[in-house]
């Protein structure tokens, strides 16, 4: 559906033509609480070094300066992801990047479930901070895309919930869960 403005064709949104609004509506909503759990990965994998620091340390005999640089080379990872996050969204596009941030988290924490010694540890944190980097642009995108004007502020501070949800997980499951398991959970 179209109309005339000013002699500018503009169309407009499903989302606000009669019939299709609340199934559009319910279409944005679905689709961003999908694109969130990313933000909530993004969460956990920022609350997860603290809990877990005892528990990795032991179990794989790291000096504190070894964990230090465990717990550090996540933001290193962002940073690479983040720097190439643009390019890779208009390359292949929002969901796809947004699927190929997954592969990296899933690869990393599986490093990092599976590691007998810090190599596999770092390679797995590095993986993981590439991902988040990559979800630190696509999801706040995606959801602008995706949703009318007059919600868009309300969906996009889901984003930030949802970061700060998973953080708070990581520490609260961190107390009583090894630090194995809790990787699997990321």
């Amino acid at each position: 559906m179209s109309t005339e403005w000013e002699g500018v064709e503009v169309k407009k949104s499903l989302l606000v033509t009669g019939d299709h609004r609340a199934s559009s509506i319910w279409v944005v909503v679905a689709s961003t609480a999908i694109a969130v759990c990313g933000s909530f990965v993004f969460g956990i994998s920022v609350g997860y070094s603290s809990p877990s620091q005892e528990g990795i340390m032991h179990d794989l005999h790291l000096s504190l300066a070894e964990y230090s640089v465990f717990g550090s080379i996540l933001t290193i990872g962002a940073m690479l992801g983040a720097i190439l996050s643009g390019t890779i969204a208009d390359k292949v596009g929002r969901k796809r990047a947004m699927a190929i941030s997954d592969v990296f988290c899933i690869v990393g924490y599986l490093f990092i479930v599976f590691s007998k010694n810090f190599l596999w540890l770092y390679l797995g944190r590095l993986s993981i901070g590439c991902g988040i980097g990559l979800f630190s642009y696509v999801v706040p995108v995606y959801i602008s895309e995706i949703t009318p004007k007059n919600l868009r502020g309300r969906f996009a501070a889901v984003n930030q919930l949802m970061i700060c949800c998973g953080a708070s997980l990581a520490y609260a499951l961190g107390t009583f869960i090894t630090w194995r398991t809790l990787a699997i959970i990321g």
